[in-house]
């Protein structure tokens, strides 16, 4: 009979490890006892993105990204890169969460002991990069460094990474239309994090937003650094 409960608790606990590896989920913090999102939301939410985007898709490349306005930065496949470690830029890197404070009649009430008093939750400071990195490699390494959570997924129809939340603030958490949405010298771009390339003096600004983009200008941009 011992046997038999060892063998059992064997295979629970390879099934819990595969499942967490084929899960696509990343946390670099971990989270508290509780985690607050509406799975319900989440889905229909992202279902619907999707089919907004699969629209006109002759107009869109192949991750159904709309055409890139004149004079902007084109999306760079991370596939594609080769990081240059010897070629250090300098950028800077800002993460706020001010727009909740208009809005905190929407916001999850459990949430409120992470959120900052200022709303800042990385204040905008120089960072060191390197020639190739996207906006989602310098967010990961710096939150990372200064143990701040961060959670995200891989979402292969955009390829790109997709952020769901930062500081334990998660999209939904003030509302359906709520979520992380990242800024590049004054523009947000139409595609996620993964495929923005730095240049040297690029000012990267991640904003939470509570109305689809709208309270922060971004309202036709990307959705948790994602398309």
């Amino acid at each position: 009979m011992k046997n038999i409960k060892i063998k059992i608790a064997f295979v629970i606990a390879v099934i819990l490890v595969i499942s967490f590896f084929l899960s696509g989920k990343n946390e670099i913090v971990p989270l508290g006892s509780e985690q607050l999102k509406n799975p319900d939301i989440e889905g229909e939410s992202q279902v619907k993105i999707i089919a907004e985007d699969n629209k006109n898709k002759g107009e869109k490349d192949k991750y159904l990204t709309d055409p890139v306005p004149e004079g902007k930065p084109k999306p760079v496949e991370w596939q594609d890169v080769v990081i240059n470690k010897e070629k250090e830029l300098t950028i800077t890197l800002s993460v706020t969460c001010k727009t909740i404070f208009d809005n905190l009649d929407k916001f999850n009430k459990d949430k409120l002991e992470v959120l900052p008093e200022d709303g800042v939750i990385y204040p905008a400071q120089e960072v060191v990069c390197y020639e190739g990195e996207s906006v989602f490699d310098v967010l990961l390494r710096e939150l990372l460094k200064n143990k701040i959570h961060m959670e995200f997924v891989m979402v292969p129809i955009y390829n790109s990474h997709y952020v769901e939340g930062i500081n334990n603030i998660y999209e939904f958490d003030c509302g359906e239309l709520s979520g992380w949405m990242y800024r590049v010298n004054g523009w947000f771009p139409n595609y996620g994090a993964s495929r923005y390339q730095l240049k040297d003096g690029d000012v990267v600004e991640w904003i939470y937003t509570c109305d689809l983009g709208r309270d922060i200008e971004g309202q036709d941009a990307t959705f948790g650094g994602e398309e």
